[in-house]
């Protein structure tokens, strides 16, 4: 038997660092020091550890990244400025590969393993619904201005953070990503 999160947390890191394609199985026993036969017997294949990995990085990671949305004490902009921070923190963090693993992952899926970039799309999908919920809830209290439309307004943070996780592979500092984030809040659609 094997600790199944400890194997977890080395199969998020390497298909982070690698992507779901060019990370092969015989990888993934180096990296978690599991046997193949142990990691077949858990997860089926490569594609239901990818999953079970997708499910990990949405439990711990993203749940630090989206915890400012979800807390009802601070006000909309106060939970979209603490997103894109962590975002930022996360991102450029030492000892976690670079960017976001939802989109670093997805950017290196080939068309022949559609259902893997469906898995990382849902989940995807679901993050930018939370936030739009959000931003929704705040446009009924009144703390965005009266023309402004959740859902883009959606959109553009989600495109933002995209942007920036590509910045994070490419080496940007968190201070770079940081700026990137001020830049954005700058543009907030403040109620008048």
């Amino acid at each position: 038997m094997f600790n199944t999160d400890a194997a977890l947390d080395k199969a998020v890191r390497l298909f982070w660092q690698r992507g779901y394609d060019a990370t092969s199985m015989a990888d993934l026993v180096a990296e978690t020091g599991v046997a193949a036969a142990s990691l077949y017997a858990a997860f089926d294949n490569k594609a239901g550890l990818f999953a079970a990995v997708i499910e990990r990085y949405a439990a711990t990671f993203s749940v630090h990244l989206y915890a400012p949305i979800n807390d009802p004490a601070l006000s909309t902009f106060e939970a979209v400025k603490g997103l894109l921070e962590r975002a930022a923190s996360s991102f450029s963090e030492p000892g976690t590969p670079a960017g976001c693993f939802m989109y670093s992952a997805a950017a290196a899926v080939s068309p022949a393993s559609a259902a893997i970039e469906c898995l990382l799309r849902d989940k995807r999908i679901a993050a930018e619904a939370l936030l739009i919920e959000r931003l929704q809830r705040g446009a009924a209290q009144g703390e965005l201005a009266a023309n402004a439309d959740p859902a883009v307004l959606g959109k553009f943070i989600n495109t933002v953070m995209e942007g920036m996780s590509v910045q994070a592979r490419d080496g940007a500092t968190i201070n770079e990503l940081l700026s990137i984030a001020k830049m954005a809040l700058d543009r907030w659609p403040a109620a008048v």
